[in-house]
């Protein structure tokens, strides 16, 4: 099956693409943004296995959004979504420009994030920025859907978390070709699922 084929829908926000050439984007708001060098790739914890190769006419029908780069303004040139921490031990969401403390650690692990993809920011970045909502315990049953998290229906139907909506995905091919992984999925009870709007599908 070729790429042209599978990405008959919208790319997801969160996902790195590539072309034929080795220049490499992150999808947000359905443009891609220039990783601007190797450093920014890696500080902003990225790895080359994370990255889906789609074909030029795919690639080149998209808008090119602003570039990332791990200097300069961070609110413009970092990634929408983002594990962050300062030089304590509270690690942070940053999502929708605001920083959201976790104070949850089954949450955190709920969730499946890793500390190995936390970027660490000065302190008097940290203490800028604007904060947002706690994650807490019971964060999946508010309005708040962590973007870029794989999750299950209550039904086993799989949906990638969007905008703050859930995207159905569209069977086993297009979660292997997004480069998904099982033991990444959050498992929704079904009032947290029934708690958020749904997205257009991802076929």
């Amino acid at each position: 099956m070729h790429h042209t084929d599978r990405v008959r829908s919208r790319v997801p926000d969160g996902i790195l693409i590539r072309g034929l050439d080795s220049a490499v984007y992150l999808v947000e708001h359905s443009k891609k943004r220039p990783i601007g060098d190797m450093v920014t790739f890696h500080s902003y914890g990225f790895t080359a296995k994370g990255i889906v190769k789609l074909d030029e006419s795919t690639l080149e029908g998209m808008e090119t959004g602003s570039p990332l780069n791990i200097s300069g303004d961070f609110i413009m040139n970092s990634p929408a979504t983002l594990l962050v921490k300062s030089s304590g031990s509270e690690i942070y969401l940053w999502s929708d420009q605001r920083l959201h403390p976790i104070v949850s650690l089954e949450m955190y692990f709920r969730l499946h994030f890793n500390y190995s993809s936390v970027v660490t920011l000065p302190d008097e970045l940290i203490a800028l920025l604007p904060e947002g909502d706690l994650i807490h315990d019971s964060s999946l049953l508010t309005p708040f859907l962590v973007n870029g998290r794989v999750y299950s229906a209550p039904n086993g139907l799989i949906y990638y978390g969007e905008r703050h909506k859930l995207r159905k995905i569209g069977g086993p091919a297009i979660f292997t070709f997004y480069r998904w992984r099982v033991e990444e999925i959050v498992h929704l009870t079904r009032d947290e699922f029934h708690n958020y709007r749904l997205g257009e599908p991802i076929l």
